[in-house]
């Protein structure tokens, strides 16, 4: 696999777990989450990784062969869920 498909890749793997992550922090009616908290927090992790492996292999492409609108916005995808899937990793860290 060529490197440059990783920005289209880490979006899909990205949404994929921003849905897992975000219906699963629900609270049920007893207090207790649909999935345990660490699995959320691996989940958000991994997903930070990824995108921003999706948004550093987009600009270095995207600097070398110019904007390409599907490329581009793979990229800008990859940025937004960085900033989501930070933003909700902080949320979902246990506050002491």
């Amino acid at each position: 696999m060529k490197k440059i498909y990783f920005p289209y890749i880490a979006v899909v793997l990205g949404l994929i777990l921003m849905g897992i992550v975000i219906f699963g922090s629900a609270v049920g009616e007893d207090g207790a989450r649909a999935v345990p908290l660490l699995s959320l927090l691996v989940m958000n992790e991994f997903g930070f990784f990824s995108s921003i492996a999706g948004v550093y292999v987009g600009v270095q492409h995207l600097r070398a062969t110019g904007l390409k609108l599907a490329y581009g916005l793979a990229t800008l995808l990859c940025i937004a869920l960085t900033i989501q899937f930070t933003l909700l990793g902080m949320q979902l860290w246990p506050k002491a």
